[in-house]
């Protein structure tokens, strides 16, 4: 949504980049039933991540960026995050994507979450 917006394009890494910020972004939201003013959408010339920075992707511990800018959100994750729910998840041996969606899902929710690893935002010359 915030991309449609226009306040940036999808970096490499997965997350919002912005040509001033960089990925350094916390964006939120607020759900009403009030009514609002017209919105126009504002006209941007943001361009995303330069074509020829790998930063994120070299800076990666995990590998979890590949040189297209797809990244693998559950090596990252498994990797990152520590989590009481998560790691109920990590120690299985095998991991079943279903089940490590819900629980991202729930651990994003709640966030009762610690990331131990962002190298892919402060890394990011940009920002």
């Amino acid at each position: 949504m915030a991309q449609s917006a226009g306040m940036g394009k999808m970096g490499k890494n997965g997350l919002l980049f912005h040509s001033i910020y960089g990925t350094r972004l916390i964006l939120g939201g607020i759900i009403t039933t009030r009514e609002l003013p017209a919105f126009a959408w504002p006209e941007t010339k943001e361009e995303g991540c330069p074509e020829n920075c790998i930063i994120c992707q070299e800076e990666c511990p995990v590998n979890a960026i590949d040189a297209n800018g797809s990244v693998d959100k559950l090596a990252c994750v498994k990797y990152s995050m520590k989590s009481p729910l998560f790691s109920y998840l990590m120690k299985q041996k095998e991991t079943n994507p279903k089940e490590a969606a819900l629980l991202n899902h729930v651990t994003a929710v709640d966030d009762h979450s610690m990331y131990t690893c962002i190298k892919c935002v402060s890394t990011c010359p940009y920002g």
